[in-house]
């Protein structure tokens, strides 16, 4: 999650990929992205933002058995719809990099 001050706007976020700001609870497309964003107010302060990014997820292992599929996947439909899509030989499936947990005692 990201947080900027926006001074001049205060209680906004500021959507980049808009160049505009957007009330808490707002959710934006992330165009020319795949992905959307939502405004929310942080659980521990209420007087600061976040914004909470949802993506694709990492892409796949590469595997020569599995291919995009530039048939099903659409670039530039909205978020979900936009996510690329795999086609796989019979039998195979799609393996994915393994995802890294945030170290609890990890202090910043």
């Amino acid at each position: 999650m990201f947080y900027t001050l926006l001074s001049d706007f205060p209680g906004m976020c500021f959507a980049s990929t808009r160049c505009s700001t957007v009330e808490p609870g707002k959710t934006w497309d992330l165009s020319p992205f795949c992905g959307r964003s939502t405004c929310v107010v942080a659980e521990d302060n209420s007087a600061k933002l976040l914004e909470l990014v949802e993506d694709c997820g990492p892409l796949p292992l590469s595997n020569d058995k599995c291919k995009l599929d530039t048939d099903k996947t659409n670039k530039t439909a909205p978020f979900p719809y936009c996510c690329p899509k795999f086609t796989c030989e019979p039998g195979v499936k799609l393996e994915y990099p393994p995802v890294e947990k945030e170290d609890e005692n990890k202090k910043e």
